[in-house]
Protein backbone atom coordinates (compact mmCIF):
# COMPACT_ATOMS: atom_id res chain seq x y z
CA UNK A 1 0.00 0.00 0.00
CA UNK A 2 1.33 3.56 -1.15
CA UNK A 3 2.93 5.22 2.48
CA UNK A 4 1.71 9.48 2.74
CA UNK A 5 4.40 11.77 2.85
CA UNK A 6 3.50 11.89 6.39
CA UNK A 7 4.07 8.53 6.73
CA UNK A 8 7.05 8.54 5.01
CA UNK A 9 8.61 11.04 6.92
CA UNK A 10 7.63 9.44 10.77
CA UNK A 11 9.14 6.13 9.58
CA UNK A 12 12.03 7.96 8.39
CA UNK A 13 12.82 9.81 10.91
CA UNK A 14 12.79 13.20 8.74
CA UNK A 15 10.48 16.23 8.73
CA UNK A 16 7.41 16.06 6.69
CA UNK A 17 9.50 18.85 4.42
CA UNK A 18 12.15 16.95 4.07
CA UNK A 19 10.71 14.23 2.26
CA UNK A 20 8.45 16.69 0.27
CA UNK A 21 11.18 18.60 -1.12
CA UNK A 22 13.05 15.26 -2.07
CA UNK A 23 9.67 13.96 -3.89
CA UNK A 24 9.55 17.29 -5.76
CA UNK A 25 13.71 17.25 -6.82
CA UNK A 26 14.57 19.87 -4.94
CA UNK A 27 17.08 18.31 -2.49
CA UNK A 28 19.52 19.93 -3.71
CA UNK A 29 18.46 23.34 -4.16
CA UNK A 30 17.62 22.98 -0.80
CA UNK A 31 21.38 21.49 0.23
CA UNK A 32 19.73 17.97 1.37
CA UNK A 33 22.46 15.65 1.60
CA UNK A 34 22.99 13.19 -0.86
CA UNK A 35 22.44 10.62 1.60
CA UNK A 36 19.28 11.53 2.88
CA UNK A 37 17.72 11.96 -0.74
CA UNK A 38 18.88 8.25 -1.43
CA UNK A 39 16.85 6.92 1.56
CA UNK A 40 13.94 8.96 0.44
CA UNK A 41 13.98 7.41 -3.05
CA UNK A 42 14.74 3.92 -2.11
CA UNK A 43 12.09 3.82 0.11
CA UNK A 44 9.55 5.59 -2.35
CA UNK A 45 10.48 2.62 -4.91
CA UNK A 46 9.97 0.02 -2.60
CA UNK A 47 6.89 1.25 -1.02
CA UNK A 48 5.51 3.89 -3.02
CA UNK A 49 3.78 7.16 -2.39
CA UNK A 50 0.69 8.76 -2.67
CA UNK A 51 -0.30 12.61 -2.42
CA UNK A 52 -2.45 14.74 -0.11
CA UNK A 53 -4.56 16.18 -3.09
CA UNK A 54 -6.97 17.90 0.07
CA UNK A 55 -4.00 19.22 1.89
CA UNK A 56 -1.91 20.31 -1.22
CA UNK A 57 -4.83 22.38 -2.59
CA UNK A 58 -5.15 23.67 0.95
CA UNK A 59 -1.69 24.71 1.11
CA UNK A 60 -1.06 25.87 -2.44
CA UNK A 61 -4.45 27.57 -2.91
CA UNK A 62 -4.75 24.86 -6.16
CA UNK A 63 -6.84 22.16 -6.88
CA UNK A 64 -5.11 20.94 -9.88
CA UNK A 65 -8.75 20.69 -11.33
CA UNK A 66 -10.60 22.43 -13.96
CA UNK A 67 -14.00 22.67 -15.86
CA UNK A 68 -15.55 22.86 -18.56
CA UNK A 69 -19.39 23.56 -19.46
CA UNK A 70 -20.79 22.70 -22.68
CA UNK A 71 -24.28 22.43 -24.16
CA UNK A 72 -24.76 18.84 -24.94
CA UNK A 73 -22.66 15.73 -25.48
CA UNK A 74 -25.26 14.41 -27.75
CA UNK A 75 -23.66 17.48 -30.06
CA UNK A 76 -20.70 15.52 -32.00
CA UNK A 77 -18.61 18.50 -31.82
CA UNK A 78 -19.06 19.49 -28.62
CA UNK A 79 -18.21 15.43 -27.60
CA UNK A 80 -15.26 15.80 -29.07
CA UNK A 81 -14.39 19.16 -28.43
CA UNK A 82 -14.58 17.57 -24.20
CA UNK A 83 -12.98 14.49 -24.78
CA UNK A 84 -9.76 15.97 -26.51
CA UNK A 85 -9.81 18.81 -23.75
CA UNK A 86 -9.83 16.07 -21.12
CA UNK A 87 -7.15 14.33 -22.80
CA UNK A 88 -5.11 17.11 -23.08
CA UNK A 89 -5.36 18.55 -18.92
CA UNK A 90 -4.76 14.61 -17.95
CA UNK A 91 -1.69 14.94 -20.11
CA UNK A 92 -0.63 17.88 -17.67
CA UNK A 93 -1.59 16.24 -14.57
CA UNK A 94 -4.78 18.41 -13.95
CA UNK A 95 -7.96 16.74 -13.56
CA UNK A 96 -11.32 18.26 -15.81
CA UNK A 97 -14.63 18.27 -14.71
CA UNK A 98 -17.29 18.37 -17.48
CA UNK A 99 -20.96 19.32 -17.05
CA UNK A 100 -23.90 20.06 -19.76
CA UNK A 101 -26.26 22.99 -19.68
CA UNK A 102 -28.42 22.16 -22.38
CA UNK A 103 -28.22 26.43 -23.53
CA UNK A 104 -30.00 26.96 -20.59
CA UNK A 105 -28.85 30.08 -18.53
CA UNK A 106 -30.08 29.35 -15.50
CA UNK A 107 -28.70 25.98 -15.06
CA UNK A 108 -25.22 27.35 -16.51
CA UNK A 109 -25.26 30.34 -14.14
CA UNK A 110 -25.82 27.16 -11.34
CA UNK A 111 -22.87 24.71 -12.53
CA UNK A 112 -20.63 28.17 -12.49
CA UNK A 113 -21.50 28.93 -8.95
CA UNK A 114 -20.93 25.18 -8.16
CA UNK A 115 -17.48 24.87 -9.81
CA UNK A 116 -16.19 28.02 -8.19
CA UNK A 117 -17.44 26.26 -4.26
CA UNK A 118 -15.46 23.46 -5.64
CA UNK A 119 -12.33 25.52 -5.65
CA UNK A 120 -11.62 24.64 -9.50
CA UNK A 121 -8.53 26.87 -11.13
CA UNK A 122 -10.32 27.83 -14.44
CA UNK A 123 -13.41 27.51 -16.81
CA UNK A 124 -13.29 26.48 -19.91
CA UNK A 125 -16.91 27.99 -21.35
CA UNK A 126 -19.54 27.37 -23.88
CA UNK A 127 -21.70 30.38 -23.18
CA UNK A 128 -25.45 30.14 -23.27
CA UNK A 129 -26.02 34.07 -23.41
CA UNK A 130 -23.87 37.41 -23.80
CA UNK A 131 -24.17 37.59 -19.91
CA UNK A 132 -22.42 34.54 -18.77
CA UNK A 133 -18.66 35.45 -19.60
CA UNK A 134 -18.56 38.07 -17.57
CA UNK A 135 -20.53 36.35 -14.10
CA UNK A 136 -17.89 33.42 -14.86
CA UNK A 137 -15.22 35.83 -15.01
CA UNK A 138 -15.93 37.17 -11.86
CA UNK A 139 -16.83 34.32 -9.77
CA UNK A 140 -13.39 32.41 -11.21
CA UNK A 141 -11.06 35.24 -10.99
CA UNK A 142 -10.54 36.00 -14.54
CA UNK A 143 -9.58 32.34 -14.93
CA UNK A 144 -11.87 31.80 -17.90
CA UNK A 145 -11.80 30.84 -21.87
CA UNK A 146 -14.40 30.96 -23.59
CA UNK A 147 -15.38 28.29 -26.80
CA UNK A 148 -16.85 28.12 -29.79
CA UNK A 149 -18.84 31.47 -29.26
CA UNK A 150 -18.14 34.86 -28.88
CA UNK A 151 -20.44 37.62 -28.16
CA UNK A 152 -17.42 40.51 -28.47
CA UNK A 153 -15.51 41.98 -26.70
CA UNK A 154 -11.69 41.94 -25.67
CA UNK A 155 -12.10 41.04 -21.98
CA UNK A 156 -11.80 37.18 -21.93
CA UNK A 157 -9.70 34.68 -23.82
CA UNK A 158 -11.52 33.13 -26.79
CA UNK A 159 -11.06 30.13 -28.95
CA UNK A 160 -13.92 30.08 -32.29
CA UNK A 161 -13.89 28.71 -35.90
CA UNK A 162 -14.30 31.35 -38.60
CA UNK A 163 -17.85 30.43 -38.90
CA UNK A 164 -18.65 33.38 -41.62
CA UNK A 165 -15.79 32.00 -43.87
CA UNK A 166 -16.56 28.71 -43.91
CA UNK A 167 -20.43 29.32 -44.39
CA UNK A 168 -19.37 31.34 -47.60
CA UNK A 169 -16.69 28.28 -48.74
CA UNK A 170 -19.53 26.05 -48.27
CA UNK A 171 -21.79 27.68 -50.34
CA UNK A 172 -19.77 28.11 -52.60
CA UNK A 173 -18.73 24.73 -52.92
CA UNK A 174 -22.21 23.56 -53.28
CA UNK A 175 -23.33 25.72 -56.06
CA UNK A 176 -20.33 24.79 -57.73
CA UNK A 177 -21.04 21.11 -57.63
CA UNK A 178 -24.86 21.90 -58.86
CA UNK A 179 -23.03 23.73 -61.50
CA UNK A 180 -20.88 20.84 -62.76
CA UNK A 181 -23.78 18.13 -63.10
CA UNK A 182 -25.79 20.69 -64.99
CA UNK A 183 -28.80 22.49 -62.61
CA UNK A 184 -28.05 25.96 -63.37
CA UNK A 185 -30.36 26.80 -61.16
CA UNK A 186 -30.47 25.37 -57.80
CA UNK A 187 -32.18 26.24 -54.68
CA UNK A 188 -31.32 26.17 -50.80
CA UNK A 189 -32.88 25.22 -47.79
CA UNK A 190 -31.26 26.26 -44.87
CA UNK A 191 -32.24 24.53 -41.31
CA UNK A 192 -30.53 26.79 -38.53
CA UNK A 193 -30.85 26.05 -34.77
CA UNK A 194 -30.46 28.37 -32.10
CA UNK A 195 -29.88 31.09 -34.43
CA UNK A 196 -29.04 33.52 -31.91
CA UNK A 197 -25.61 32.43 -30.73
CA UNK A 198 -22.97 33.69 -32.63
CA UNK A 199 -21.72 30.81 -34.28
CA UNK A 200 -24.85 29.81 -35.99
CA UNK A 201 -25.45 33.52 -37.19
CA UNK A 202 -22.22 34.08 -38.70
CA UNK A 203 -22.63 30.76 -40.49
CA UNK A 204 -25.83 32.09 -41.76
CA UNK A 205 -24.32 35.48 -42.62
CA UNK A 206 -21.52 33.78 -44.52
CA UNK A 207 -23.37 31.24 -46.76
CA UNK A 208 -26.10 33.92 -47.63
CA UNK A 209 -23.40 36.35 -48.57
CA UNK A 210 -22.42 33.59 -51.31
CA UNK A 211 -25.53 33.12 -52.12
CA UNK A 212 -26.28 36.41 -52.87
CA UNK A 213 -22.72 36.98 -54.70
CA UNK A 214 -23.77 33.47 -56.60
CA UNK A 215 -26.72 35.73 -57.75
CA UNK A 216 -29.55 33.85 -56.09
CA UNK A 217 -32.53 34.76 -56.16
CA UNK A 218 -35.47 34.94 -53.02
CA UNK A 219 -37.18 32.08 -54.83
CA UNK A 220 -33.80 29.88 -54.67
CA UNK A 221 -33.37 30.19 -50.79
CA UNK A 222 -35.81 29.30 -47.84
CA UNK A 223 -34.73 28.98 -44.74
CA UNK A 224 -36.30 27.25 -41.57
CA UNK A 225 -35.28 28.76 -37.73
CA UNK A 226 -36.26 26.08 -34.92
CA UNK A 227 -34.88 27.32 -31.45
CA UNK A 228 -32.50 24.26 -30.53
CA UNK A 229 -29.55 22.48 -32.47
CA UNK A 230 -30.68 19.03 -31.63
CA UNK A 231 -32.36 15.75 -33.00
CA UNK A 232 -36.07 16.29 -32.44
CA UNK A 233 -36.13 19.66 -33.59
CA UNK A 234 -34.23 18.95 -37.17
CA UNK A 235 -36.80 15.54 -37.09
CA UNK A 236 -39.48 17.87 -36.74
CA UNK A 237 -39.04 20.80 -38.84
CA UNK A 238 -38.13 18.18 -41.86
CA UNK A 239 -41.39 16.21 -41.43
CA UNK A 240 -43.64 19.56 -41.16
CA UNK A 241 -41.98 20.80 -44.40
CA UNK A 242 -42.81 17.18 -46.32
CA UNK A 243 -46.30 17.15 -44.68
CA UNK A 244 -46.88 20.86 -45.80
CA UNK A 245 -46.61 19.56 -49.60
CA UNK A 246 -43.80 22.38 -50.52
CA UNK A 247 -41.25 21.13 -52.41
CA UNK A 248 -38.04 19.58 -51.09
CA UNK A 249 -35.20 21.62 -51.94
CA UNK A 250 -32.05 20.47 -54.61
CA UNK A 251 -30.10 21.62 -51.58
CA UNK A 252 -30.25 21.00 -47.71
CA UNK A 253 -27.83 22.95 -45.53
CA UNK A 254 -28.39 21.98 -41.65
CA UNK A 255 -26.48 23.64 -39.14
CA UNK A 256 -25.30 21.11 -36.62
CA UNK A 257 -24.98 17.49 -36.79
CA UNK A 258 -27.90 16.60 -34.67
CA UNK A 259 -29.95 19.09 -36.45
CA UNK A 260 -28.72 16.90 -39.62
CA UNK A 261 -29.52 13.96 -38.42
CA UNK A 262 -32.79 14.60 -36.89
CA UNK A 263 -33.97 15.58 -40.90
CA UNK A 264 -32.55 12.55 -42.44
CA UNK A 265 -34.64 10.56 -39.70
CA UNK A 266 -37.50 12.40 -40.65
CA UNK A 267 -36.80 11.77 -44.81
CA UNK A 268 -36.41 8.07 -44.05
CA UNK A 269 -39.57 7.50 -42.12
CA UNK A 270 -41.59 9.46 -44.96
CA UNK A 271 -40.41 9.37 -48.08
CA UNK A 272 -37.41 5.97 -47.53
CA UNK A 273 -34.63 8.34 -47.61
CA UNK A 274 -33.51 11.99 -49.19
CA UNK A 275 -34.04 11.60 -52.58
CA UNK A 276 -30.72 10.72 -54.69
CA UNK A 277 -30.36 13.96 -56.36
CA UNK A 278 -30.44 16.00 -53.23
CA UNK A 279 -27.35 17.86 -52.08
CA UNK A 280 -26.49 17.53 -47.99
CA UNK A 281 -24.22 19.32 -46.30
CA UNK A 282 -23.72 19.92 -42.55
CA UNK A 283 -21.37 21.97 -40.68
CA UNK A 284 -19.36 19.72 -38.36
CA UNK A 285 -18.08 16.66 -39.42
CA UNK A 286 -18.86 12.68 -38.58
CA UNK A 287 -17.50 9.58 -39.94
CA UNK A 288 -21.24 8.18 -40.52
CA UNK A 289 -21.86 10.82 -43.53
CA UNK A 290 -19.11 8.28 -45.22
CA UNK A 291 -22.29 6.04 -45.43
CA UNK A 292 -24.34 7.90 -47.28
CA UNK A 293 -25.26 7.52 -51.37
CA UNK A 294 -25.92 11.61 -51.77
CA UNK A 295 -23.40 14.12 -52.27
CA UNK A 296 -22.59 15.56 -48.99
CA UNK A 297 -20.52 18.22 -47.90
CA UNK A 298 -19.12 19.01 -44.38
CA UNK A 299 -17.41 21.54 -42.57
CA UNK A 300 -14.49 19.88 -40.13
CA UNK A 301 -13.26 22.24 -37.35
CA UNK A 302 -9.86 22.02 -36.10
CA UNK A 303 -10.22 20.63 -32.67
CA UNK A 304 -6.10 19.94 -32.14
CA UNK A 305 -5.76 24.26 -32.90
CA UNK A 306 -8.70 24.75 -30.75
CA UNK A 307 -7.66 22.68 -27.68
CA UNK A 308 -4.04 23.89 -27.63
CA UNK A 309 -4.79 27.63 -27.76
CA UNK A 310 -7.71 26.80 -24.93
CA UNK A 311 -5.14 25.12 -23.03
CA UNK A 312 -2.51 27.55 -23.56
CA UNK A 313 -4.64 30.02 -22.91
CA UNK A 314 -5.89 28.97 -19.29
CA UNK A 315 -1.96 28.08 -18.83
CA UNK A 316 -1.31 31.76 -19.18
CA UNK A 317 -4.56 32.68 -16.83
CA UNK A 318 -3.16 30.64 -14.24
CA UNK A 319 0.09 31.49 -13.97
CA UNK A 320 -1.01 35.08 -14.30
CA UNK A 321 1.06 35.82 -17.67
CA UNK A 322 0.17 37.91 -20.96
CA UNK A 323 -3.54 39.09 -21.84
CA UNK A 324 -6.16 37.02 -22.98
CA UNK A 325 -6.32 36.58 -26.75
CA UNK A 326 -8.86 35.89 -29.67
CA UNK A 327 -7.40 32.66 -31.66
CA UNK A 328 -9.85 31.87 -34.97
CA UNK A 329 -8.81 27.99 -36.33
CA UNK A 330 -9.53 27.20 -39.64
CA UNK A 331 -11.89 24.71 -40.94
CA UNK A 332 -11.81 22.01 -43.88
CA UNK A 333 -14.50 21.28 -46.26
CA UNK A 334 -15.01 17.33 -46.62
CA UNK A 335 -16.96 16.85 -49.88
CA UNK A 336 -17.98 13.22 -50.34
CA UNK A 337 -19.64 11.56 -53.50
CA UNK A 338 -19.06 15.07 -54.87
CA UNK A 339 -16.57 13.80 -57.61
Amino acid sequence: MAKTIEAIADELGLSITTVRLVLLGKARQYRISAKTEARVREYTELHGYEINHVARSLRLQRSDALALIIPRLSNHFFAQLAELLEIRCRKAGLQLWISCCYDNPDTQQELIKQFRERNVDGLFLVPANANMPALAAAQLKQRLVLLDRDFGGNDYAVVVTDNRQSGYQLAQRLHAFCVQRGDLQPDFLLFAGNSGMPSISQRLVGLNAALDDLGLSASQRREVQVPHNDFHEGEQAMAELIDSGQPLPKVLVCSSIPLFEGAMQALKQRLGGAPENMVLATFDDHSMLDFLRNPVCSVRQDYAFMIEQAFSEMAQLISGEGQPARHIASMRLVPRNMD
